[in-house]
């Protein structure tokens, strides 16, 4: 993501977004990047929320990326993406996402800076199996109960992600794992800090594991 780009025209008013019915529960979401799935117990688990810590201006929102392919690409029917931006400036390439293997056709963008309120008849849905926050500012305690409510009760993933570093300081009980992400440029490697979910772990990955 890149501050400053014309809005994707992939971008929807909520109003045009479908609804559908809840799935069973089944095994993690992998990224099929091995090492990272190994770290994270086997991926993202469905029916769960997590929390992601991923500073601006370092392209660590590509880590994001191979869990949408993976969510796409393992289901007949292919899965719906939904990802919520919540800055009126930042917004994504669909071209290049497309190029990374994202189905567009399955994947739908919308600005919100209060989705729970604008666009919560979308999480009360299961359409979309999975959910990305991103940059959404003022979620409360309340929000993130709800939205680990239905994200349980949908058997769904939803991902919040934080344009900044997560502290211990401030904990979230509603998350099932809780992750900060830092680029390393001069070795070009991305460093993932397991904050909760695990033990407190740290693991090491070339970036080229994301491009």
């Amino acid at each position: 993501m890149q501050k400053n780009e014309k809005k994707p025209n992939v971008t929807v008013p909520a109003s045009q977004l479908s609804q559908g019915k809840a799935r069973l529960s089944q095994p993690p979401l992998p990224s099929h990047v091995s090492l990272l799935d190994s770290f994270l117990g086997g991926g993202l688990g469905w029916g769960d929320l997590s929390e992601w810590g991923l500073p601006w201006g370092t392209g660590l929102r590509d880590l994001i990326l191979p869990f949408l392919v993976s969510a796409q690409q393992g289901e007949q029917p292919p899965a719906w993406v939904l990802w919520v931006y919540g800055q009126k400036d930042i917004c994504v390439n669909p071209l290049a996402w497309h190029a990374r293997g994202i189905r567009l056709e399955q994947l739908r963008f919308a600005f919100s800076t209060k989705p729970l309120i604008e666009l919560k008849p979308l999480f009360l849905s299961g359409f979309f199996r999975v959910i990305v926050l991103d940059g959404v500012p003022r979620l409360t305690d309340e929000d993130y109960a709800f939205l680990a409510r239905q994200a349980r009760r949908l058997q769904q993933h939803i991902l919040v992600l934080h344009p900044y570093t997560l502290t211990t300081a401030h904990g979230n009980v509603w998350a099932r794992i809780r992750i900060n992400c830092w680029r390393d440029f001069s070795h070009q490697h991305v460093g993932i800090t397991l904050l909760k979910g695990h033990q407190q772990r740290q693991l090491l990955l070339p970036f080229h594991n994301f491009i």
